[in-house]
């Protein structure tokens, strides 16, 4: 047997931009026929025609409004945490009923409205006219050729801004906020370039990453170097034309540093803490540690479901992940090719499964189309699971305090799996293929 590495889609990388408007899928609540603007009390379109929107955490009736409803709100907001040294672009950012951020459409829109907002009122306030350009280039669709001008103009007018106030400031005052500020510019302006894909902005984006390292390193901030170092491997590779190495001991442990750093900072409901959670179940199971991205994704689902409802694109993207890591693929001996298994019958002595799966030109693994599908019932004898697959063991008389733990497998030789368990103080093990059986729901 010859496993193939298995793979699922990445999710977000929040350090990556954050499409929304124009290519965002996931749908916009719908007003019900007893929905109201919580702002003006109207119901139904306003003065310009524009319809109720909702597209945060609210649920039932509540949160909808007008988007001009909006606007007006977090610009009044604004001006008064202006005044008293808040954050003026929260209101555009988070809604105050449910206390938890916009999304897509709604959210591309408030960012474009919070830059028009700080370049008229607050034009002489450079880090928040940077904070709000920032904000609005990661919702761009570099693929959409207005927002790719747009975000061209944007880069433009932040490297300005970034050149003004080091023209004000000594080289020896550009330290801290101002030098973090301008690491964090040049690593949005990478990020932009990197998604524009032409060979002269892949061009571009290096050596705006490589400007931010060198900002980083000064800073001592070792989590977005990492981040910086991982998009140039990337465009590396695209030029080279060959698929990216992963280190997955380093992209396990970057990960959880990550998870670790967003909960203690934004707590575990935060979209950012949920798509930070699913990074690190991807990583785990791209290191074969298929229970316990199992069960993180399960717990990331069910918390994004529960505080920001089921259709919010931390729920649906975490959902997706969760059912790609449930498929449970195999090798099958007699045939040669990997299928997916679907339950055990006639008393665990035969496996059901379908395929086969083949592998993609891009080395991803995908199944054939409906049509062209096995379903067959096969000995178990013939079913080897795949890497990381979890597993729990049974039948065995030497080793018997281990019969009934869960584990996953890891190596394969001869006919026998090596085998970590889920359990604190258990150590690996090798097990023969016939003591091992496939859990399908983890308890």
């Amino acid at each position: 047997m010859n496993p193939s590495k298995k793979a699922y889609s990445i999710p977000q990388d929040m350090m990556e931009m954050e499409p929304t408007g124009t290519q965002a899928q996931a749908a916009q609540d719908d007003t019900s026929s007893s929905s109201c603007c919580w702002l003006c009390l109207g119901e139904g379109p306003d003065a310009s025609g524009m319809p109720l929107v909702r597209n945060c955490s609210c649920r039932g009736s509540s949160g909808f409004a007008h988007l001009s409803c909006i606007i007006r709100y977090a610009e009044i907001d604004g001006r008064n945490s202006y005044q008293s040294m808040g954050n003026i672009g929260a209101a555009f950012q988070e809604c105050p009923n449910c206390k938890q951020e916009f999304q897509n459409d709604l959210r591309y829109h408030l960012e474009r409205a919070r830059v028009s907002f700080v370049e008229r009122e607050f034009s002489d306030d450079h880090m928040l006219y940077l904070r709000a350009l920032i904000h609005r280039v990661r919702v761009l669709n570099a693929e959409n050729d207005a927002d790719k001008a747009e975000g061209d103009q944007i880069c433009f007018k932040m490297v300005s801004t970034i050149e003004e106030m080091k023209s004000d400031h000594s080289e020896s005052e550009w330290s801290g906020e101002f030098m973090k500020m301008e690491a964090v510019v040049m690593y949005v302006i990478g990020l932009f370039h990197m998604n524009v894909g032409s060979e002269e902005s892949l061009q571009e984006a290096l050596e705006y990453f490589g400007s931010a390292i060198y900002l980083f390193t000064l800073l001592g901030d070792e989590i977005n170097i990492i981040s910086a170092k991982k998009n140039i491997a990337k465009i590396e590779a695209k030029f080279s034309g060959e698929e990216i190495s992963h280190d997955e001991g380093n992209d396990l442990e970057f990960s959880k540093r990550q998870y670790k750093y967003w909960l203690g900072k934004l707590g575990e409901q935060h979209p950012i803490t949920i798509r930070r959670g699913e990074l690190l179940a991807h990583a785990l199971y791209c290191s074969n540690q298929g229970v316990a991205a199992e069960r993180l994704l399960a717990k990331m689902a069910a918390l994004s479901r529960q505080v920001h409802g089921p259709t919010h694109n931390c729920t649906l993207s975490a959902t997706s992940a969760l059912k790609d890591v449930k498929d449970r693929r195999v090798f099958i001996d007699s045939r040669r090719q990997w299928f997916h298994a679907l339950k055990y019958e006639n008393d665990g002595l035969s496996c059901v499964v379908r395929g086969p799966v083949v592998e993609s030109a891009g080395g991803s693994s995908s199944s054939m189309q409906e049509e062209h599908m096995l379903t067959l019932s096969l000995p178990i004898t013939d079913v080897f699971p795949g890497p990381g697959t979890p597993v729990v063991c049974q039948g065995l008389s030497e080793r018997a305090h281990l019969n009934g733990k869960i584990g996953d497998t890891r190596g394969f030789n001869g006919g026998k799996f090596e085998v970590h368990f889920e359990e604190a103080g258990l150590e690996p093990a090798i097990i023969k293929h016939e003591n091992l059986r496939i859990v399908f729901e983890l308890p």
